[in-house]
């Protein structure tokens, strides 16, 4: 919430007299060549060409929802995206990816290339700078792409489905709306299955798929195809690690990172003794995986900016460069790398986030296997609080 104004009475009556002279637009203007140069300062570290990304075999299961209604998963994306299981083998990486050497080859500001601690922390500054603002709902507009590698089949009535492997690739997309209220008492909206599209790798794989009898490739999505309203009258609960946490939990999350730091470290040492369930990453991991749901959330600039340094001191991150999210939108993406407990030792996933560099903001979060193709992409088109069900911010 923005800080309520001061009693003029309590300034000193020079300060008083400097404040009212001063041109009113002088701070807006200050703001937007503030986020001018440090969108420039950033686009110019990445000016050097870097070499090409490497990606990792994986396997794929169901994500964690990224908010519940009374502990069941929502419907539609948020209930239905994949992640990559596990990520309890070691360390996520090696080194502290920190090196701040420039290029060998010329030297100066354009051939510099910034570490992961160094981007973070910027964009940690510039979403200090947002104005805190509320409302009666938050409201998300996003795109998930994931790879499709098997599908439910039915064999027959009173017996379970099966999961079938396909001898195919295909990825499909679609796009989810939600405005999840702020009070208990009001309403939560989704509108799931917006543009369901289903892209083939080959002529070869869609041939192979329509002579299955074309099966629909819906599990990943929530079987929902077409655009379907849900209204849901349960407050919802959103994930910090292993547990649940109300919308007015967000709103209280610390704002420094010292304080972010060691509320995320009590939840991490909560779920790590968890006797039935316990968590078996590390902090890295925890970390990474806040940031992942809670920079796409409802929580202050304040908490989002101490959520990005908390991150920034975290071993292991890496640069990928200078990226463009599914939405043409160009970002810079930040990497990690881990192994998979549940596949061989030799096998690992990279996951990055990508950033608005001139506004702090998530663009889109990345798992990233062997091959050509993110295994999962989650875009965020908008979001922002609105005051109303199918009002847009």
């Amino acid at each position: 919430m923005p800080n309520p104004p001061g009693d003029p009475r309590e300034h000193d009556m020079t300060d008083h007299m400097v404040t009212r002279l001063r041109p009113v637009q002088l701070d807006d203007l200050a703001d937007d060549a503030y986020r001018r140069r440090r969108s420039m300062d950033l686009a110019n570290a990445f000016e050097t060409p870097r070499p090409p990304l490497q990606t990792r075999r994986i396997t794929l299961s169901q994500r964690r929802p990224l908010f519940l209604i009374a502990g069941t998963a929502v419907a539609g994306l948020a209930a239905a995206a994949i992640i990559v299981p596990g990520l309890v083998s070691g360390d996520a990486g090696s080194g502290n990816g920190r090196s701040t050497a420039p290029s060998a080859s010329a030297p100066g500001p354009q051939t510099t290339r910034l570490d992961a601690h160094s981007v973070l922390l910027a964009a940690a500054d510039t979403a200090a700078r947002e104005p805190a603002t509320t409302g009666r709902y938050w409201y998300t507009l996003e795109r998930v792409t994931s790879r499709v590698g098997r599908i439910v089949t039915k064999p027959g009535k009173g017996r379970e489905p099966k999961v079938q492997e396909l001898p195919f690739t295909a990825s499909v997309s679609t796009s989810q709306e939600s405005w999840t209220a702020r009070s208990p008492e009001d309403r939560t909206r989704t509108i799931t299955g917006i543009d369901f599209k289903t892209a083939f790798d080959s002529p070869a794989d869609e041939a192979k798929w329509r002579a299955m009898g074309a099966p629909p490739l819906t599990l990943h999505t929530g079987g929902s195809t077409k655009p379907q309203i849900n209204n849901y009258d349960e407050p919802m609960r959103f994930i910090i690690g292993q547990q649940q946490v109300t919308m007015a939990d967000l709103a209280k999350l610390p704002t420094t990172e010292a304080g972010l730091d060691k509320e995320l470290k009590r939840r991490y040492r909560a779920d790590v003794n968890d006797p039935k369930y316990p968590y078996e990453g590390s902090y890295l991991q925890y970390v990474w995986g806040a940031a992942q749901d809670l920079l796409a959330g409802p929580v202050t600039p304040g908490t989002r900016a101490a959520l990005y340094r908390v991150l920034a001191d975290q071993p292991g991150l890496t640069v990928a460069g200078k990226v463009t999210d599914p939405f043409g939108r160009p970002g810079i993406a930040i990497e990690m790398s881990g192994k998979n407990a549940s596949v061989p030792s030799d096998s690992a996933a990279t996951f990055q986030l990508i950033m608005d560099p001139g506004t702090g903001r998530l663009l889109a979060y990345q798992a990233i296997g062997d091959g050509s193709k993110p295994l999962l992409t989650e875009a965020y088109k908008t979001m922002g609080w609105t005051n109303g069900l199918d009002a847009r911010p």
